[in-house]
């Protein structure tokens, strides 16, 4: 059964990175894959940290600090804890037919941090504003995709990542919850 599920795990790399793709996600997916390095996308959010800070204070706060420490957390479990264990390697290094649109980091793949990253910042975010569940799994979503379509990983490490990074996500935010209502503010 194990051969089953790695061979479809492959076939279906195969066609999101070959098969499925379109001049303009070869060049829209490397960008959202590497949407962390932008620096609009940091002036974006801090912008709306900053004006989000000011209407909420205390709270945004807590929350912001926590999802900082959730998504740290998250990435160091993977890189540092799961990588190492299961040392499962990236397409590059298994696949002959893999079209590079973007450079990985290291040479294990499972779990993906990037889709672990993400899903704990959606998580978190959906757990403790519901109204914000839809875009926040479906930006979780379209990196972890990415992430194929630009050959780093294959389909089942972002699914790993996705359930990894969603359980830290859930737990943090349930944290959140309880400190808060023990903590004054």
């Amino acid at each position: 059964m194990t051969d089953l599920l790695r061979a479809a795990d492959h076939a279906l790399f195969l066609r999101i990175n070959g098969v499925w793709t379109h001049p303009a996600l070869d060049m829209a997916m490397p960008a959202m894959t590497d949407l962390n390095r932008s620096y609009w996308f940091w002036a974006a959010l801090g912008c709306g940290l900053v004006a989000w800070l000011y209407k909420r204070r205390a709270s945004a706060l807590r929350m912001a600090v926590t999802l900082g420490a959730t998504i740290g957390g998250t990435d160091l479990l993977c890189d540092r804890l799961l990588k190492p264990l299961f040392h499962r390697l990236r397409p590059e290094f298994v696949e002959s037919a893999v079209i590079l649109r973007a450079g990985s980091h290291s040479r294990y793949g499972f779990p993906s941090n990037h889709s672990a990253n993400s899903f704990a910042a959606a998580a978190f975010i959906a757990s403790l504003h519901p109204r914000f569940a839809a875009p926040a799994f479906a930006a979780a979503a379209l990196i972890a995709y990415s992430r194929v379509y630009v050959g780093a990983h294959f389909p089942s490490d972002v699914l790993g990542g996705a359930v990894v990074g969603s359980a830290v996500g859930w737990l943090a935010a349930a944290a959140l919850r309880k400190w808060s209502r023990r903590t004054p503010c």
